[in-house]
């Protein structure tokens, strides 16, 4: 591992103005006197310092808002800092939105090789390393069609693969995974842990997974407001993050929801903490909203050892509910034979409205054993959700993991 750092961000702080406009329109608006009020601003971020060396891993967690982003656009360079100074050395490749850095008009070959030179490759390399990336990314059949044709999931494989594929020696991962499905999501942490363990990149990741950042990150940075709230072992700080989101919904009433607990069930709907590897399974959930939520997305994920395995995703197939109503609920997630091999695993649960709405982060609520030897779970794992609430009949939910 390399003592030379890869990035610094040495007293960085961010200002935006607010209701600023630009170009001819400001120069036009300044020029009439019009609207000249004392313009507003806004600190993003406040006094970031941090290093990171060849090999190490940083996660950034917060609320939305928190300068999460915003930390991650000043890294690549999109954005400059206010004060203080932010350096970064060797080949930096970075994903920050679906799509960024891709031509819409062009197919998704032409948008391989482009991105490829774009993130320091000569054409030949592009060229040899284009089978390993379209392998990657599981869209052979799809890249000779335009990518303004792609889904957000299609557009976060490639610009995954590409940039993997790219030899960098800085990788700046944002939120834009999540539209991806489980396995895809699994592939990526895997690649992404390669990249850490044999020490050929620096890494930072921002999700509101804090599994996903747990597994992946040997520190962890929190922002809340732009400010740094703690920054350490990534177990530590993402513990004191949990206690103080705990803490807030609790003492000022302002959380979504509250979940009062997660239980796993057998095939016969008693609670168990150990299953055999071919039978079915549920999961139940039950809390109380303390608000009337709005199209609420619950997402129940099996984790192993590396990462995500198979999830119920109430958004698969756009069944979700349209509005779960003040007082107390019950979901049940029921899940077909999974073919789990044996071992431990943790049942992580999330609730959303979308990508950047979280109504409950994500955590691990449960965990279960599996006896024997099961097959590998791959593919898709159908779940069957059911939802009870103290002002409607059950709902029932059909989707795919």
């Amino acid at each position: 591992m390399s003592s030379e750092p890869l990035l610094e961000l040495e007293a960085v702080w961010k200002r935006y103005l607010l209701g600023q406009r630009r170009g001819a329109v400001r120069v036009l608006v300044d020029a009439l006197g019009v609207g000249t009020r004392e313009r507003q601003h806004a600190w993003a971020l406040e006094n970031v310092t941090l290093q990171l060396r060849r090999g190490e891993s940083l996660g950034i967690i917060g609320r939305n808002g928190a300068g999460k982003t915003t930390t991650l656009r000043l890294m690549a360079g999109i954005t400059r800092p206010t004060c203080g100074s932010v350096r970064s050395r060797g080949r930096l490749a970075s994903l920050l939105n679906v799509g960024a850095g891709f031509h819409p008009e062009l197919t998704g070959r032409e948008n391989v090789l482009l991105n490829g030179v774009i993130l320091g490759l000569s054409r030949g390399e592009v060229r040899r390393r284009y089978d390993d990336i379209v392998e990657f990314a599981g869209l052979a059949a799809f890249m000779d069609t335009p990518v303004k044709r792609f889904s957000s999931g299609m557009y976060a494989r490639l610009a995954f693969a590409v940039a993997a594929h790219a030899d960098p020696d800085v990788l700046l991962v944002d939120e834009v995974l999540s539209v991806g499905d489980a396995a895809f999501q699994d592939r990526s942490l895997r690649r992404m842990l390669a990249f850490r363990d044999q020490g050929r990149a620096a890494i930072v990741f921002v999700s509101h997974n804090l599994a996903a950042v747990e597994m992946m990150c040997h520190q962890a940075l929190w922002l809340e407001r732009g400010q740094v709230r703690a920054h350490g072992p990534t177990a530590d700080v993402i513990r004191a993050y949990l206690d103080a989101v705990d803490d807030d919904s609790e003492t000022l009433g302002q959380g979504y929801l509250t979940v009062d607990s997660v239980a796993v069930l057998d095939n016969r709907g008693r609670e168990a903490e150990c299953l055999g590897g071919d039978e079915p399974f549920s999961v139940r959930v039950i809390g109380h909203a303390h608000l009337e939520l709005i199209e609420p997305v619950f997402v129940v994920t099996v984790r192993g050892d590396h990462g995500p395995l198979f999830a119920g995703n109430m958004h698969i197939d756009g069944n979700w509910p349209s509005r779960l109503p003040i007082g107390p609920f019950t979901v049940e997630c029921r899940f077909d034979v999974s073919k789990l091999r044996g071992g431990r695993y943790g049942v992580e649960l999330k609730v959303k409205q979308n990508v950047r709405t979280n109504y409950y982060e994500p955590r691990i609520k449960a965990r279960f054993s599996v006896a024997g030897d099961g097959e590998a779970p791959g593919g898709d794992v159908r779940a069957i959700w059911q939802s009870h609430c103290s002002s409607r009949e059950p709902d029932v939910i059909m989707g795919r993991g």
